[in-house]
């Protein structure tokens, strides 16, 4: 078994040309260029248990040599996939499950039915130019073009695409090579497996996925725990990216911003553990991206809930179809310009560094390595919650923190403004971020029970908070004579949000009352 790193990168088919010329791959390679045919099937059985168990089995031809091929596991985030892989030749191109030695896939295959059903799922055909490079820093990777097409009974699909698989050395190279290759060529990462663009040309649709736990350990140091979150966060990102870009299903979108809010969170996190002034340009260009998802999300949100829930209440007013309709154009908009900036090279170029970011540790500064900086304590300097300390540590100081900052609103509650109110609401959103990235430390029902009453706080104040974001959006409505209505539609809206946000505010205080009444689990 062997733990396989490669970044993927997708290409215009009409640049394999100056990928192959280009002086500074030229420059990196310690090998000649040499090209492959390859024909690749790809198995399943008919319900997909193999997918269902995030494995893929594939039979690769390559000259008159066959190699049987199952992958499993890993991840994947800012283009650079990490998975298991296990690699045996076979005599004849059919499986032959006696070569296969890893003991949870043993039992896997163990099934006689499953062996039974597993039958040819789709095909890659592909010519590969294969190198190997010299990288900065003394590593290696095998740089190889790809392209081909999928084919799935009379269906097909193109791709064209660089792997650099990374045969030792640091991934921070890859990303850095990506980023000079950039600047000459309109690159993409592809975050996207060929076995994943198979089942989706075979009907298997992508889902929207929600965050994963992240996995942590007592032993891990601040900064382990701080790429692991991040990482983590990435991977939530971009395994929404092709659904959003692709699928009509408006929660790609939405797990996207939830992804970023929780990357975005977790700087802030951390950036009371290392020098803040390290993680500003990044949390810069984050937030150039939460400027292009939120603005789509909030429209997305409008129309299809808060215009969906009043339209059958007044739906023979003149106005609230006209009024609906515009809407649904601004809506259109605003997602098409969320997809445009996911597929800029600003986006691209933003990832890249990002993954080049997370791979150098550059926020680190000497004295914290030789763990003589205590900074991290939130109470402070030399708060216990530091970098002499352990993450589960700085991991309790910090939400302790926090909830007495929550605590302050306990008395006051009644009388906040909606500014205030949305001050406490993103105070409890970043809690409850913080909760769910440390909640492996603490006991599993402590942890839901208090990430449940800061969620409902959450949903609580958000709603509140419409009041002012559907005013904001209600202004971007461009205005006709009022011939049908539309003004007092906008009126009908205004009312019915105004009357959403006071009968929250009724609820708010018993959602205040269980959160007071919730136990620290820290």
């Amino acid at each position: 078994m062997t733990n396989e790193i490669e970044l993927k990168l997708r290409l215009p088919s009409n640049c394999v040309a100056r990928v192959q010329r280009s002086p500074l791959l030229k420059s990196l390679s310690i090998s000649p260029s040499v090209t492959q045919n390859l024909y690749t099937v790809y198995y399943d059985t008919s319900n997909f248990d193999l997918r269902g168990n995030d494995v893929a089995f594939r039979l690769r031809r390559s000259g008159r040599r066959w190699v049987q091929s199952i992958k499993g596991g890993g991840s994947v985030a800012a283009g650079l996939h990490q998975r298991y892989e296990w690699e045996t030749p076979v005599p004849k191109p059919q499986p032959d499950f006696t070569k296969i030695s890893d003991p949870s896939l043993i039992r896997l295959f163990d099934n006689a039915d499953l062996r039974e059903q597993m039958r040819p799922l789709f095909i890659t055909e592909c010519k590969r130019r294969l190198r190997t490079l010299r990288l900065s820093g003394g590593g290696e990777a095998e740089l190889c073009l790809d392209q081909g097409r999928i084919v799935v009974g009379d269906a097909s699909m193109p791709f064209c695409e660089i792997e650099l698989e990374l045969k030792s050395g640091s991934p921070l190279p890859l990303f850095q090579l990506a980023l000079d290759l950039l600047h000459t060529t309109p690159l993409r990462l592809e975050n996207v497996s060929k076995a994943e663009r198979g089942y989706a040309l075979a009907g298997i649709k992508p889902l929207p996925l929600k965050a994963t736990s992240v996995q942590l350990v007592a032993e891990m140091s601040v900064n382990e725990a701080f790429k692991a979150i991040a990482w983590n966060c990435l991977g939530h990102l971009h395994s929404n990216e092709a659904g959003m870009l692709h699928v009509g299903d408006i929660e790609f979108l939405h797990q996207m911003r939830v992804a970023l809010r929780r990357l975005r969170s977790a700087l802030n996190v951390f950036s009371k553990a290392f020098s803040r002034a390290a993680f500003a340009p990044m949390a810069q260009e984050l937030r150039w991206l939460a400027g292009q998802f939120g603005p789509a999300r909030d429209w997305d949100v409008f129309v299809t809930e808060t215009l969906a829930d009043i339209l059958p209440h007044f739906s023979d007013h003149p106005g609230i179809l006209p009024l609906q309709k515009k809407c649904e154009q601004i809506r259109r908009r605003h997602n098409d310009e969320a997809r445009n900036a996911v597929e800029s090279a600003h986006y691209t170029e933003l990832m890249l560094k990002l993954g080049a970011w997370l791979s150098a540790d550059s926020w680190v500064a000497p004295s914290d390595l030789m763990g003589l900086d205590n900074r991290a304590g939130v109470d402070g300097p030399g708060g216990s919650g530091g970098l002499g300390g352990s993450v589960k540590e700085f991991a309790g100081t910090l939400l302790a923190h926090r909830h007495r900052q929550l605590k302050k609103y306990n008395r006051k509650l009644a009388k906040l403004s909606p500014a205030e109110l949305h001050e406490v609401r993103i105070l409890a959103k970043k809690q409850r971020y913080a909760g769910e990235f440390f909640a492996g430390f603490y006991p599993p029902k402590k942890v839901k029970a208090y990430i449940k009453s800061l969620a409902k706080l959450q949903d609580i104040l958000g709603v509140m908070n419409d009041t002012a974001i559907i005013e904001q959006l209600l202004s971007e409505v461009p205005g006709t004579g009022d011939e049908r209505g539309e003004y007092e539609a906008v009126g009908i809206i205004r009312g019915w949000v105004a009357s959403k946000a006071l009968t929250k505010k009724l609820e708010l205080t018993n959602a205040w009352v269980d959160f007071d009444k919730s136990n620290s689990f820290w």
